[in-house]
Formats: structure tokens, C-alpha cells, sequence
């Protein structure tokens, strides 16, 4: 979803601090007084459940004012208004998940209080919580009084997503998703605008998207084949990181210069495709910092430059798939992907890496509602690039595959699993194109693998791989990984030193920047 240029984007960034210390509690009524009356942001004071997100950023787009809307709206006060006013949605939220309303004389006048407050008191009577997130609003003014204590605006399409629940079972009763309208008058009060009055309407659309790009210069799908200029377009890719910065070290210490030598060294080998990584973290989740989008800018015009081909794998290290960290997760994907929707260089956005590892840990049923969210909202930001999902295993790629343009699964298993894996999945799936996304063999042998494989195993591993991925259909590929690694982040694979030390040895490099035996193997 992109707006005409004319419209100011606005985001509203909230910052959720810890609950409230121990130390704190002695004198806290005489602390909280001097809190406020010292200017500072009222919503720092909340004291909010705990394991909340870090950060509530609903889309905010600020359509045209009408014609005529008394006063002149200052560019702060707009800011301020929506500020006040997605936290009161924000509060809301929490009111109808914990059932407690005291929250809410922070962001309602005293007419408008008793309303939201008795649909909250009777949710929680009914023994119900409801879990539900705003996650776009499109704000048009319609009065600006002269003395400016009061507004008037509609918030078009605004977007919930909501979880019904029994309060004491937490059995979910239902999930829906709801668009509406309202028309909102907003008062100045202490320094605070406060909603007065809000009336639920019907949605009126109110702008299409009428964007046109050229995608001559990217990687198409006719049937089971990719193209690229209108000439078949076959994946020999490698999973890329810097040999020192791994995973999390690699955006925090990006360095062009290597990024350059890398590329030109990938495409020198003979390999056209590379697959990167962009930590949800590193990005700094809902609000990415400009500097870190010319980052991923400069990598795809390098790979650009050395006509190498980016599968952009998103939310990596993502561990909350709860409603209340979705508008986090769509500011980044939005940033991204219309930052990048023209940008030839990228073959495809992975929208996660291997999600059916996180159904060990995370709510599987939370896992495929943000999965499908994810992928809708990809689809509004960037309709020019192919979109897939790295799955961790072929026997889970099925998932989600008709809304995908392709099918992408790992595979660490052996020639034969994998084989029996692609027949399996091939018969579930016969329409798509599938990728082989990552696979590889450790050449770590020593004190913590005595038994570990070397580079004689590592290339006859590739040689088989590659003659069951002809076999049944001659499917794309990316390797694991470019290099061997000096060092792995105890994040990835623990502290423990028989897990570390093979994962540092999967590169078809060496520690010294080498060709290892099965690079030939790999290639050719």
C-alpha cells in the first residue's frame, strides 16, 4: 500500500517501559506526582502487564484535509493528536486483555469514558478477554478549531485483528478480522488530547495504488520455470554472510568494501544467486532507522553491479507472533518492501526463515496467523517481486504454498530423505516451481566430532544432492554457506563448543578463504 506523493506519512513510535520496580514502591504516589508535573510522557508511568512489545506502530497515513477546516493544522499538532490518540487505542488493548480500566481516564474525556469502560467491564463479567491490535489508520481532518482545543477527523479503514477468549480456559472462541471507519472529535486537556466522542461507521474506500513498473529486469515465473528477460533463469545460489560477522554481527559491523570483494568473488566462482539475512532486531523491528535501509540498499546495488540475484530473507530471529507485535512486524515489512519494489537485483523476498521451528516454541495456530498476515501485507507493499517461505522441511512446504509464487524448503538430511522429501511434497504441490534453499555438510572434525565429515564427504554429499535435484526436476538451489566462519554468536547454536565448532565449518571456502573440494562439485 503506497499513497500519492502528495501524502505526509506520519509514524507514531511508543515506547512500553518495564513494570514499575520494587525499589519504586515506597513514596510511589509522591513520585508519580512529580513524574507528570515535570512534562514527562505520561505513557512511560503506565505500569503494563508484562512481555508486552517494545513498541505499538500501527500504520498512520494522513490523507488530504477537507476544503475547508477552520484553522491551519501545524505539523506538531498533528503529531501530537495522533500520538494521544493511537495510544488510546493502545490502552484500550491492554483494558480489554487484563479487564482493567483505570487506564483509560488518560486518553477519554469524562463523557466518553463511561462507554468504553462499561464494554470492557461487561467483556470481563462474561468471563471473556479479547486480544486485538489496531493495525492501520488513514486520518482525514475535517475541523481545526480557531483557539485549537478541538478537532474533528475520520479514520478510514482502520484495520483490526482480534482474539476472543475464555478468561479462565484461555480456549479461543473466535479470530476475525474487522475493517470500519470513525468519526473522532479529539480536546485539548492538560496538555493532553483526549478523545470526546467516537462513532463506529461502514468503510469507505478512498485511494487505488496505480504504481507501474517495468519488471523486464526481474526474475518471473512462467509455470514451473523461472525467467529473466525473457530466457529461462536456473538458481545456483549460496547463502551469504561475511566470513567474520556472521548472523547478528553482520549488519551492526556492515562493511561495503567486503560486501564488494564477497560479490565479486560469488560471481566469480560461477554462482549467480545469493540469499542474505535482515535480523528483525538489527532493523530495530517497527521503526528502521534510515541508515540501516542504505545498508541493504548499497548490498543490492553491489549484487546489482555484479549481476547476482537476492533472495532478501526477512524477520530473522523473530520470536513474537502475538496480535500485539503485528503493527511492529508490517512497519518493517512496509519499509522494506516499498523502499526496494523497483529494485532489479532482488529475485524474491523470503518472508521467514524456517517457521516450523518456531512451532516447538510459539502457539502453532500464532505462527500461521502472522505467516498469512505477513504475506497479505507483502503482496500490498510489493506486487513486483516473488514472494516464498523458507521452510526448515519439505514435509511442512505445503503450508500457505497457493498464495506463494514458489516453494522453498531446507534440507540437511541425506540424498535419499531429501528425495523421498521432494516426491512427497511434489505430490501435494504439482503446479509450482520449487528451491532447494538451503543444504550443506560440516567439514568439522576434531576433539568435539571425532567423527566428523571432511572435504572428501562434503563433495561427494554435493555431487549426490545435486544428481537427486536433476533427477527430479533439475531444481534451483542455494548452498550453505560461502565461508567458514572465524566465529558463531552463542545465539545461534548455544555456548556449547560440539555445536559451535561444525557450524563454523560449512562453507564451500575454508577458514583462509580456499576453495574446498566440493565447490567444483557444486557448480559445474
Amino acid at each position: 500500500m503506497t499513497a500519492q506523493p502528495s501524502i505526509k506519512y506520519y509514524r507514531i513510535y511508543f515506547g512500553i517501559v518495564s513494570v514499575v520496580g520494587l525499589s519504586l514502591l515506597i513514596g510511589v504516589t509522591a513520585k508519580l506526582w512529580t513524574y507528570f508535573n515535570t512534562g514527562a510522557d505520561r505513557a512511560t508511568a503506565l505500569n503494563l502487564p508484562p512481555n508486552l512489545p517494545e513498541s505499538h506502530v500501527p500504520y498512520i497515513q494522513w490523507l488530504p484535509d477537507d476544503p475547508q477546516t477552520g484553522r491551519k493544522m501545524e505539523d506538531f499538532t498533528r503529531q501530537e493528536i495522533i500520538k494521544d490518540y493511537i495510544r488510546g487505542w493502545y490502552q484500550q488493548h491492554l483494558s480489554y486483555m487484563t479487564g482493567e480500566t483505570k487506564g483509560l481516564k488518560e486518553y477519554f474525556t469524562p463523557s466518553a469514558l463511561p462507554k468504553i469502560q462499561e464494554a470492557v467491564k461487561q467483556l470481563d463479567n462474561k468471563g471473556f478477554e479479547l486480544h486485538q491490535t489496531d493495525l492501520e489508520h488513514h486520518i482525514q481532518l475535517h475541523f481545526y478549531s480557531a483557539d485549537g482545543q478541538i478537532v474533528s477527523f475520520t479514520d478510514r479503514q482502520v484495520r483490526l485483528k482480534k482474539h476472543l477468549y475464555h478468561k479462565d480456559t484461555q480456549e479461543k472462541v473466535y479470530s476475525s478480522e474487522v475493517v470500519a471507519d470513525y468519526e473522532v472529535v479529539m480536546l485539548l486537556d492538560d496538555g493532553y488530547w483526549r478523545v470526546k466522542n467516537v462513532v463506529r461507521k461502514q468503510p469507505v474506500p478512498f485511494w487505488q495504488d496505480t504504481l507501474k513498473v517495468d519488471k523486464s529486469k526481474m526474475v518471473q515465473i512462467k509455470g514451473q520455470q523461472f525467467y529473466l528477460a525473457n530466457q529461462p533463469f536456473f538458481s545456483k545460489g549460496i547463502n551469504y554472510y561475511p566470513q567474520k560477522t556472521p548472523w547478528t554481527f553482520f549488519w551492526s559491523k556492515f562493511d561495503a568494501n567486503i560486501i564488494s570483494k564477497d560479490f565479486a568473488l560469488v560471481q566469480s566462482l560461477g554462482f549467480n544467486t545469493l540469499r542474505i539475512f535482515v535480523n528483525f532486531h538489527d532493523f530495530n523491528k517497527g521503526n528502521v532507522p534510515a541508515e540501516q535501509t542504505e545498508k541493504l540498499r548499497q548490498l543490492l546495488n553491489t549484487a546489482q553491479k555484479y549481476d547476482l540475484k537476492v533472495i532478501v530473507t526477512l524477520f530473522d530471529f523473530l520470536g513474537d507472533y502475538r496480535l500485539l507485535n503485528f503493527p511492529a512486524t508490517d512497519r518493517q515489512l512496509e519499509t522494506l518492501l516499498t523502499a526496494f519494489r523497483e529494485h532489479p537485483a532482488i529475485l524474491a523476498w523470503d518472508l521467514k526463515n524456517e517457521p516450523d521451528l518456531d512451532y516447538k516454541y510459539h502457539d502453532t495456530a500464532e505462527v500461521q496467523e502472522w505467516l498469512q498476515w505477513i504475506l497479505k501485507r507483502a503482496k500490498i507493499y510489493d506486487s513486483n517481486h516473488l514472494l516464498t517461505i523458507g521452510w526448515a522441511y519439505p514435509e511442512n512446504a505445503e503450508l500457505l504454498s497457493k498464495e506463494l509464487d514458489f516453494v522453498s524448503f531446507h534440507s540437511y538430511k541425506s540424498p535419499e530423505e531429501l528425495a523421498y522429501g521432494i516426491d512427497e511434497l511434489r505430490k501435494k504441490i504439482r503446479t509450482k516451481p520449487l528451491v532447494l534453499e538451503e543444504f550443506g555438510l560440516s567439514t568439522y572434525r576434531g576433539i568435539w566430532a571425532p567423527f566428523g565429515k571432511n572435504e572428501e564427504d562434503q563433495a561427494v554429499y554435493f555431487a549426490q544432492i545435486r544428481e537427486v535435484l536433476r533427477q527430479k526436476g533439475n531444481i534451483p538451489y542455494i548452498a550453505w554457506t560461502l565461508y567458514d566462519f572465524t566465529d558463531v554468536p552463542a545465539e545461534v547454536v548455544g555456548k556449547m563448543p560440539w555445536n559451535r565448532y561444525p557450524q563454523k565449518n560449512f562453507g564451500v571456502l575454508n577458514a583462509a578463504g580456499k576453495p574446498k573440494k566440493g565447490l567444483g562439485v557444486l557448480i559445474k
